[in-house]
């Protein structure tokens, strides 16, 4: 009998080890880990193309206006022109960095293209293409040139400097361009990511 209640103790012991105390557990917070490889902060490096690894990841601005980078723009260019032959206006975005005006080859879309004609703007970039339709109406007054849309919403160009003009359509923000013709005078800031989730570079001046 003596054995039978020490059995029946050690059992009881065993359970009552097994249950979880949680007055005593504190609850922490889970911190997501940043998504992003590289911070939006890096420093780009001004350099040519060819003299990096572009099998790695890569912030950099390329002087040579002749790499690869250079020729996919140029080949988007050229093929959208033939369908935008009677385009008054075909332009490139640029961005402004440190007073310098240069293109952004993002990680992810494309450097936008805008091609203005008196019927519509069509916008290309970010993997997908918009058009707008405009009235028949263009009015030059000094180094500007206005648009109005069906819905009254101004599209604007202003002359910055010889090569580069202020775009500004209803109420999005400026943005900074220049004519295609003039894409061999500009150097390229490059977000080389390789299809990584990367932070896009964003400290451009407005």
């Amino acid at each position: 009998m003596r054995y039978k209640i020490l059995l029946i103790f050690i059992i009881c012991l065993g359970l009552f080890s097994c249950k979880r105390d949680t007055s005593e557990e504190v609850s922490t917070e889970v911190i997501p880990e940043d998504p992003y490889l590289v911070p939006s902060d890096s420093i780009p490096e001004r350099t040519s193309a060819s003299a990096l690894n572009l099998d790695e990841y890569q912030l950099f601005i390329d002087t040579t206006k002749t790499s690869v980078f250079y020729r996919n723009l140029d080949s988007v260019i050229t093929s959208e022109v033939k369908k935008h032959q009677n385009a008054l206006f075909k332009l490139v975005e640029l961005k402004k960095y440190k007073d310098q005006f240069l293109f952004y080859e993002p990680c992810k879309g494309e450097i936008p293209r805008y091609y203005i004609s008196k019927e519509a703007i069509d916008i290309y970039g970010n993997h997908k293409s918009e058009n707008f339709e405009l009235k028949d109406f263009m009015l030059n007054a000094g180094n500007q040139v206005l648009f109005k849309d069906k819905t009254d919403r101004s599209l604007s160009l202003k002359e910055v400097n010889e090569e580069v003009i202020q775009l500004k359509y209803g109420d999005s923000l400026q943005v900074y361009v220049t004519k295609i013709e003039n894409a061999s005078k500009f150097e390229m800031l490059v977000n080389n990511c390789l299809g990584k989730k990367v932070r896009e570079f964003d400290k451009f001046q407005e």
